[in-house]
């Protein structure tokens, strides 16, 4: 089995900035270069640095911990010559310029990937497409369990998983301690679980041939077969199926799962309700480059639209 980031430099990404207009403002816009850090964790540093909260810091991209990566963030109201005297481990600030707007999240033309591959049992294949799943990442630690349990109201329960303490039976002021960016974490986890499972079979229906990949959620299918792109939901309680055959898979999902769309209204915690959302079904690999390093290694590069997973080009490049 074929290896990435067995260290932080084999896995690089850049972000490829939109509408980034330094002409002047109360925002002063920096590239935040980091390696080994997740992305909150490296601004929560940079926020202790400068004695701020982190709320004053906005990015347009969520980068992984074990990687070397460059990423846009804004800050207001700060003296950019104190963002240049930083020092922190693994940390490097390079301040741009001022803007009248904070940075949001999608703000992004996309993502440029430098991945180095090891240990690869097969040549890779040149791929000019991806089918747009989340990957692991998505899933991490009890993500998507915990996302189930807010979805069916199962707080206690939600509680238990996290191991947190709480109050005669108060489980819902438990849980939003831990504040509703975090929750909506969980929630999102969930939804993108259903995601990958709808377009797993929906593919199988429509693929003539097709390989798999396995992750922790089950299998990914991949295909050459050129089909029209489609906007898949996100399921949500505002959801509304135009695709019967999707509507048809996810219905069947829900039985299983024992949820109705209505179920992601939390009326409970409703800042973490979620009326969905649609992500396309393919997304295309722009300036896939693929270079032999040695007999098992291989150094690639490629750019994916915000939002889309360089490790499932990987795993759709190097799979059966």
């Amino acid at each position: 089995m074929y290896q990435i980031k067995q260290n932080p430099e084999d896995f690089l990404v850049e972000e490829i900035p939109k509408d980034l207009a330094l002409d002047g403002g109360d925002y002063t816009y920096f590239i935040l270069e980091k390696k080994n850090w997740n992305t909150r964790e490296a601004i929560k540093a940079v926020a202790s640095k400068l004695g701020m909260k982190d709320k004053y810091f906005n990015v347009a991209g969520i980068k992984d911990k074990k990687a070397l990566t460059k990423q846009y963030v804004s800050v207001f109201k700060v003296n950019p010559q104190r963002l240049e005297n930083l020092k922190i481990k693994d940390l490097k600030v390079t301040v741009l310029g001022k803007g009248k707007e904070r940075l949001k999240l999608g703000q992004l033309l996309g993502n440029k990937f430098t991945i180095r591959v090891k240990n690869a049992g097969r040549e890779p294949k040149k791929i000019g497409f991806i089918e747009n799943y989340y990957d692991d990442q998505r899933f991490g630690g009890k993500n998507k369990i915990l996302g189930r349990a807010l979805v069916k109201k199962e707080f206690r329960k939600a509680c238990f998983s996290l191991r947190i303490r709480w109050e005669g039976r108060d489980y819902i002021g438990a849980l939003r301690k831990l504040g509703k960016n975090i929750l909506r974490i969980y929630v999102n986890s969930y939804q993108s679980y259903l995601f990958n499972r709808v377009i797993e079979e929906y593919l199988k229906t429509k693929y003539k041939k097709y390989s798999i990949a396995d992750y922790s959620q089950g299998t990914f299918v991949f295909s050459d077969e050129e089909m029209k792109n489609e906007k898949i939901p996100i399921l949500g309680f505002l959801t509304n199926f135009e695709n019967k055959e999707i509507e048809k898979i996810y219905k069947k999902l829900m039985k299983d799962e024992k949820i109705k769309k209505e179920d992601f209204l939390i009326r409970e915690v409703p800042e973490i309700s979620s009326e969905g959302n649609e992500r396309d079904l393919f997304v295309e690999v722009k300036n896939l480059e693929i270079k032999k390093e040695d007999k098992t290694t291989y150094l690639t590069s490629f750019t994916l639209p915000p939002g889309s997973y360089a490790t499932i080009a990987i795993k759709k490049a190097f799979s059966n």
